[in-house]
């Protein structure tokens, strides 16, 4: 019986990527505002084509799962200025950015 890994490394990948974005959407945007946004919709075109044009299946997903996460990064920019002008906080323990 060959064990299949591919499931377990994409969810890992998705689990460490959607977790390093949350931590930049908060640092980023307490650094520069909504400003970085437009590279993170640039970058992920850029990983998107090379998860098109790459030919290992499992590179390929996993080029995909980072692509969209910095997608959603670049909308979670824009959200999370709604939220700080809403009122709410970073708090110290989620944004080490944010400490001062």
């Amino acid at each position: 019986m060959k064990l299949q890994w591919s499931g377990l490394i994409l969810a890992l990948i998705t689990f460490a990527t959607i977790g390093l974005g949350h931590i930049m959407v908060r640092a980023f945007h307490a650094w520069w505002g909504t400003r970085p946004a437009i590279p993170f919709f640039l970058l992920s075109m850029l990983v998107m084509t090379a998860a098109f044009v790459t030919p290992d299946n499992l590179f390929s997903a996993a080029l995909g799962v980072t692509a969209m996460t910095l997608f959603w990064d670049g909308v979670e920019i824009y959200r999370q200025e709604k939220r700080v002008h809403a009122g709410e906080k970073a708090k110290p323990s989620t944004c080490i950015a944010c400490l001062d």
